[in-house]
C-alpha cells in the first residue's frame, strides 16, 4: 500500500472489512449443496474465509484450516463466521468443512460470479487510475484479453481425465475475468464462445496461441461479438502460414517497422516486427499480418538463439500499429505467468486431495486472491503471501486499497 493512500489505521480497517463483506455477498448467490440439517457454517462464509486463507499462503485444505484458525476475530466476523454461544467468539471452519464445501459447490456458477464481479472491480480500478490509462504522450494502449487453457495435474479420479480449465485474462491488470472447465473428450478450441459469451468484449483485442487461429473463432469474435483478435500462426494452419509469409517484406537489417530491446538475466533480447496489410489473405476479419523475429545475444554480442513467428490481426494500421501489435503478442504470455504463479505459490499441480469440483473451485479462489493482490498494486506475489503468513492482520491494509465496484 502506498504512503499516499494511508489515511489512518481505522479507515483502512473499515475499508478492508468492507471488502471482506463484499466477498461474502459474491459467494452468497451460490446454492448450498448440503442438507440444511446440521449446517454449522454458512457456505458464503466458508468460501470467503478460504479466500483469506489463500491470501495467507494456504496451499492445501490442511493449511487452509490452519490459516483460518489464526485469522483475527474481526476478519472472521466480517466474513460471517459462526459465533460460539459458549464463548461469544467467532469460530472458523475446519479443514474438513472447507474441503467438503469446495468439493461440492457448483464451481461453474462460482467462477461465473467471481469473474463478473472482478470485471466490475477492474472497471472501478480503471476509473480510479484514469490518468495512468491515458498517457500524456498520446500513445494509446490496447485492451488485450488473453485466452488459454491449463490442465490441473493430479485432479482426475481413478481412470479419469485431469481437469482442464480455460480462462480469459486482461493483459493490463493481469486479472482473470472468466474461466470454465473444458468438457472431457473435447478441447479448449471449441469452447471459445462458452468462455467469452458472458464477457463484455467492447474494445477488447483477444489474443491466443496458434491453436486458436481458426476461422470459426475469428468469425465469432469479429462478426458475432464485434471484437478484435491478434493471433499467431504456426504449422497447424500451413496454407495460411504460407500466405502470410508470402505477403511479408524481406527481413533486411534495419527494415523492421518497430524494434524493442531488453537486457535481462545477462542477455540482450532484440524483438523486431514487420507488418503489412492482409490483402488476399482468406481469413475472417483479417486486416494486417506480421512477422516477429526474436534474437537473444550474450552481452558480448554473440547470438544465442533466433525465433520467428507470424501472426494475423483484425486491427488495421490506424488502430494497431507495429509497436502495439508487438506488445499484444508479448503480453499474451502473462496468462501463462498466471498459471505458473498458481503452481509455484500454491502448488496447484502437486495436490492429491482433489475430489468433486475441488480442482476447479480452488483455481477460482486462487485467481480471486491473485486479482486482489494485483488490483492493489502488489507484483511480488510470493513475497506478499509470505508477509501475510507471518502476520494475518496484513490482509486488511491490502484489502483497504481494493477497488470495489461502488468505490471509485
Amino acid at each position: 500500500m502506498s504512503v499516499s493512500h494511508a489515511p489512518g489505521p481505522d479507515t483502512d480497517r473499515d475499508a478492508g472489512l468492507d471488502v471482506i463483506s463484499a466477498l461474502r455477498q459474491v459467494f452468497g448467490g451460490l446454492v448450498d449443496p448440503r442438507s440444511p440439517r446440521g449446517i454449522r457454517h454458512e457456505l458464503a462464509s466458508v468460501l470467503t474465509i478460504t479466500v483469506l486463507s489463500v491470501l495467507a499462503g494456504a496451499r492445501n485444505f490442511r493449511e487452509a484450516g490452519d490459516r483460518t484458525a489464526e485469522l483475527p476475530a474481526d476478519l472472521l466476523i466480517a466474513a460471517g463466521a459462526r459465533i460460539s454461544s459458549a464463548t461469544g467468539n467467532p469460530q472458523p471452519p475446519s479443514s474438513a468443512t472447507i474441503s467438503r464445501i469446495v468439493a461440492d459447490i457448483d464451481a461453474a456458477h462460482a467462477d461465473a460470479r467471481v469473474g463478473a464481479w472482478l470485471a466490475e472491480c477492474v472497471t472501478a480500478w480503471r476509473e480510479r487510475h484514469q490518468q495512468q490509462l491515458d498517457p500524456p504522450d498520446g500513445v494509446d494502449w490496447l485492451d488485450g484479453l488473453a485466452i488459454d487453457g491449463k490442465t490441473v495435474c493430479n485432479s482426475a479420479g481413478p481412470g479419469g481425465i485431469n481437469v482442464k480449465l480455460f480462462s480469459a485474462l486482461l493483459h493490463r491488470e493481469q486479472v482473470v475475468i472468466a474461466q470454465i472447465a473444458v468438457p472431457e473428450h473435447t478441447t479448449e478450441v471449441t469452447c471459445v464462445p462458452a468462455l467469452l459469451d458472458p464477457v463484455d468484449l467492447t474494445g477488447k483485442i483477444v489474443t491466443a496461441d496458434a491453436a486458436h487461429t481458426q476461422d470459426n473463432t475469428a468469425d465469432y469474435l469479429v462478426n458475432t461479438r464485434n471484437a478484435d483478435y491478434t493471433l499467431t500462426v504456426k504449422g497447424n494452419r500451413p496454407h495460411l502460414l504460407e500466405a502470410i509469409a508470402a505477403r511479408m517484406p524481406r527481413a533486411v537489417a534495419g527494415s523492421a517497422h518497430h524494434t524493442q530491446q531488453q537486457i535481462t538475466g545477462g542477455r540482450r533480447i532484440v524483438r523486431e516486427i514487420w507488418v503489412t496489410t492482409a490483402d488476399g489473405i482468406d481469413f475472417p476479419g483479417a486486416r494486417q499480418v506480421f512477422r516477429i523475429r526474436r534474437c537473444v545475444y550474450d552481452l558480448t554480442g554473440n547470438r544465442l538463439s533466433k525465433d520467428i513467428v507470424h501472426g494475423i490481426t483484425s486491427l488495421n494500421a490506424t488502430r494497431g500499429n507495429a509497436a502495439q501489435l508487438l506488445t499484444l503478442v508479448r503480453d499474451h504470455w502473462l496468462i501463462e505467468a498466471n498459471h505458473w504463479i498458481r503452481d509455484v505459490a500454491w502448488q496447484e499441480d502437486h495436490q492429491h486431495a482433489y475430489t468433486g469440483t475441488a480442482a476447479h473451485a480452488m483455481a477460482t479462489l486462487r485467481n480471486l486472491a491473485l486479482a486482489i493482490l494485483r488490483l492493489t498494486g502488489h507484483r511480488q506475489i510470493i513475497r506478499t503471501l509470505q508477509r501475510i503468513t507471518a502476520d494475518r492482520r496484513r490482509i486488511l491494509p491490502i484489502l483497504a486499497d481494493f477497488p470495489l465496484p461502488n468505490r471509485a
